[in-house]
């Protein structure tokens, strides 16, 4: 069980209950890490017209390795309680605690609208 919501919310989700799907590009670095590419504009004519003319028309948000391996494996299936438990596995201890710490970092995709359950 995880608290999820606004600030002085005490509604709890269970984290197998939520299914995370990816709503921004990426790529991945040399070294392994990844980065997420969020668009600066959403108006549709300004995507149409202005940002092909853009040097950089994204966002650059770079990763750590918590944040690469967990975000390797948001599919739109796995749910979040799934994906903190192969975080845990894949990481050990450097992710303790797995489930506070990826539902955290779910929670921040979320508010960034990088992801939606």
């Amino acid at each position: 069980m995880f608290k999820f919501g606004p600030r002085g919310s005490s509604k709890t989700i269970n984290m197998y209950d939520l299914i995370p799907r990816a709503l921004v590009k990426s790529e991945t670095t040399p070294d392994g890490k990844i980065i997420l590419l969020k668009p600066k504009f959403k108006n549709a004519f300004i995507v149409k017209h202005l940002m092909p003319h853009l040097k950089r028309p994204f966002y650059r948000i770079h990763l750590d390795e918590i944040g690469t391996s967990t975000w390797q494996k948001i599919d739109g299936v796995r749910s979040a309680g799934l994906i903190a438990e192969e975080v845990s596995q894949e990481l050990g201890t450097a992710v303790e605690p797995a489930f506070k710490r990826v539902g955290l970092f779910l929670h921040q995709l979320k508010k960034g609208d990088l992801i939606e359950f």
